[in-house]
C-alpha cells in the first residue's frame, strides 16, 4: 500500500465536494491524515444539498428544500470540525442541488474564485469527471479541472468516485450526464490507509444527521442507503486516481 509521501511537508490542500457528506465519504480519513500532518485543508461544497429529501425520498416539506439547505450547511461545518477542519476553512458555493448542469457558469465562477484565493494549493481532491455517474459529481469534477488549468496552477490532482453503479442502484435515484467516450484506465491509483482515522471519519459522518438518520417524520428510510453505510463502516482505505497533466 502506498504511503502519503506528500504529507511529509506542510501543504495547502483543497477538497471539492459536490454535496455536504461527499467530503466525508470520499476523503474523510485522508483529510484527518492531512490535518494530523499539519496541512491546511479547505473544503469546498459545490451545491447546497437542498434536494436530498425531495429527489431521493419525495419529501418536500418537513424539511423544505430551503430549510434543508441551512441545516446541511450547519451539518457540514460540524462534520468538518470532527475532521479537524475549522469553520473558516469551509467554503459554500451555494449552487442548487441536482441542478449543476444548469448552473455551469455560476459554478465555474465560484471555483475560479477559490483558486484565486488559494493559489498556493499543492493538492486538490475532486470527483472523477469520467467515472462518477451522478451529474452534480461529474460537473464538479469537470469544472475543477477546467478552472485549475485556467488559473495556471498545477497542483497534484487526486480523483475519487462516490456515485458508482452500486451506489446509484442503492439510492434508487438517477441524475446523469452523458458518459465520456473514452476513459483512461492506465492512471496511477493511490490508496490511503485510514485505519487509524476510521473512527474519526465515522464521527464526522454522524454529523450529517439529515442523511444518516430518520430526520423527517415522513421518512421510512434514510437518505443514505444501508448499502453505502455498510461500505463506509467497513472502509479502511480511501482510493484515488492520480490525474495525468496533459499539456
Amino acid at each position: 500500500m502506498e504511503t502519503m509521501a506528500d504529507l511529509d511537508a506542510r501543504k495547502l490542500v483543497v477538497v471539492f465536494a459536490p454535496h455536504p457528506d461527499d467530503e466525508v465519504i470520499a476523503t474523510g480519513g485522508t483529510i484527518c491524515r492531512h490535518r494530523e500532518a499539519g496541512d491546511r485543508v479547505i473544503i469546498v461544497f459545490a451545491t447546497d444539498g437542498s434536494e436530498s429529501h425531495a429527489a431521493v425520498l419525495g419529501i418536500r416539506t418537513d424539511p423544505s428544500p430551503t430549510e434543508l439547505a441551512l441545516i446541511r450547511q450547519r451539518e457540514a461545518i460540524a462534520a468538518a470540525a470532527a475532521l479537524g477542519v475549522p469553520a473558516d476553512d469551509v467554503v459554500f458555493l451555494h449552487r442548487q442541488d441536482t441542478q449543476l448542469a444548469n448552473e455551469a457558469g455560476e459554478l465555474a465562477a465560484g471555483i475560479e474564485e477559490v483558486f484565486q484565493k488559494y493559489r498556493g494549493v499543492s493538492t486538490v481532491y475532486l470527483p472523477d469527471p469520467d467515472r462518477e455517474l451522478n451529474a452534480d459529481h461529474r460537473m464538479t469534477g469537470q469544472t475543477v479541472l477546467a478552472r485549475v488549468r485556467a488559473a495556471g496552477l498545477t497542483p497534484r490532482l487526486l480523483k475519487y468516485v462516490v456515485w458508482d453503479r452500486d451506489v446509484e442502484r442503492a439510492f434508487q435515484f438517477e441524475n446523469r450526464l452523458d458518459a465520456p467516450a473514452q476513459i483512461d484506465d492506465a492512471e496511477e491509483v493511490e490508496r490511503v490507509d485510514i485505519r487509524h482515522h476510521h473512527r474519526q471519519k465515522l464521527e464526522a459522518m454522524s454529523k450529517h444527521r439529515t442523511q444518516v438518520e430518520l430526520f423527517s417524520a415522513s421518512q421510512t428510510r434514510t437518505v443514505i442507503p444501508r448499502e453505502l453505510k455498510n461500505r463506509i463502516e467497513r472502509q479502511t482505505v480511501e482510493t484515488f486516481r492520480v490525474h495525468e497533466w496533459g499539456f
